[in-house]
């Protein structure tokens, strides 16, 4: 996952409940956000990040210790690490030809993919000189590029060889040094996603490829040209809202339908989270006095 504007996804985050495939990313970015724009510290930063997990990620229950330490980790790094608000990289004219000039249009998007990556990382530290150090698997997956994994090092090793990456000469090592970047020249394209890098390119390069009308995301277009969403956004309906009577204090409440987690209502479940982290701190204490 690559979020250019942190803040916006953070945001976003806390008005629609959404949760990344890897939880510790939206974590680590609404920790950024707790910590940048309202100032808070570890103990609230985790009890937020607690509470946004028993909402929001269905599996929470099944392992609520070990997020709790997770949650109190990331808390305490928050501090460490800059909420980020780019809008974007800037491709320039001489970028481009270098691109277009392999003539391979699988090296072309591997290369695109690879700029992009570099000049983000510029941005985010501008002593980064053009370094990617992303996985190759993430690094095809972005640039839309289907190959088993020594495959992926053989492309990596041809844009070596026509002198477009350098390799680092450390053994241990992986990363790759993008050598074309040339911000000096004239900006070509802007790119403000990073979803679909690969596609971005071929969009640029005339294929039929339409931005969900929902989400925004690159996709496939139809010959027909009425294609207008992406697979997600097409097949998703919303399913509307139950009534769910707290285990509690009996207080009937509003959920999503498709929500089979949540028993407490806000309230009471705010209670049982004190009551909780108090009991966990305890039982932390008597095994630190054995």
């Amino acid at each position: 996952m690559i979020i250019l504007n942190e803040r916006e996804y953070a945001e976003n985050c806390l008005r629609n409940g959404l949760m990344d495939s890897k939880p510790f990313n939206t974590l680590s970015i609404l920790a950024k956000y707790y910590y940048h724009y309202f100032g808070y510290r570890k103990k609230k930063i985790t009890s937020l990040l607690l509470d946004y997990l028993s909402k929001y990620y269905p599996r929470y229950e099944l392992n609520e210790l070990s997020w709790q330490t997770s949650a109190e980790k990331i808390a305490s790094n928050a501090g460490s690490f800059e909420l980020f608000e780019i809008s974007g990289v800037k491709v320039t004219k001489s970028e481009m030809e270098t691109i277009i000039g392999l003539k391979n249009k699988v090296l072309e998007r591997l290369a695109f993919t690879m700029l992009c990556l570099a000049k983000l990382n510029n941005i985010k530290n501008p002593r980064n000189n053009g370094w990617v150090n992303a996985d190759s698997k993430e690094i095809f997956s972005c640039a839309r590029i289907s190959c088993k994994a020594d495959e992926r090092e053989i492309k990596i090793g041809k844009l070596w060889q026509k002198g477009l990456l350098e390799f680092s000469k450390r053994n241990d090592n992986l990363n790759c040094r993008v050598t074309f970047i040339n911000d000096d020249s004239e900006e070509e394209l802007f790119i403000s996603d990073f979803r679909e890098l690969g596609y971005e390119y071929l969009l640029y390069k005339g294929e039929n490829l339409i931005r969900c009308a929902d989400c925004g995301i690159l996709t496939r277009g139809n010959k027909a040209g009425t294609k207008k969403y992406c697979k997600d956004c097409a097949t998703y309906a919303p399913q509307g809202s139950k009534t769910v009577v707290c285990v509690d204090c009996g207080k009937e409440f509003e959920v999503d339908s498709l929500n089979n987690k949540t028993s407490r209502c806000a309230g009471c479940q705010k209670v049982y989270r004190n009551n909780y982290q108090k009991e966990l701190m305890r039982k932390r204490r008597e095994i630190g006095n054995c």
